[in-house]
């Protein structure tokens, strides 16, 4: 009967360590995506961390800041040859 609450223990902190992994995991996926839409320094790892899948939503729904600056250029430079 005692190693029944050693297994239980041990199942928890298992347990733990998978989600304190996964999260670990996401956050740095999700904070490269972030980085590559543009938003350097934003805090997404921590977001995800603490916030599961909502922190994952709101890394998605990032704005790309790369592709605005790109289409903002190439606007730039058809008004400057076009005008």
């Amino acid at each position: 009967m005692e190693y029944v609450g050693v297994f239980s223990l041990l199942g928890i902190l298992l347990g733990l360590l998978l989600l304190f992994g996964v999260n670990i995991l996401f956050g740095v996926l999700m904070n490269n995506v972030a980085h590559k839409k543009g938003h350097t320094g934003s805090g997404v790892f921590w977001l995800v961390f603490f916030f599961g899948i909502f922190g994952m939503l709101y890394a998605i729904a990032l704005p790309d800041l790369v592709a605005r600056r790109q289409r903002e250029d190439l606007l730039a430079v058809l008004l400057k040859k076009g005008g």
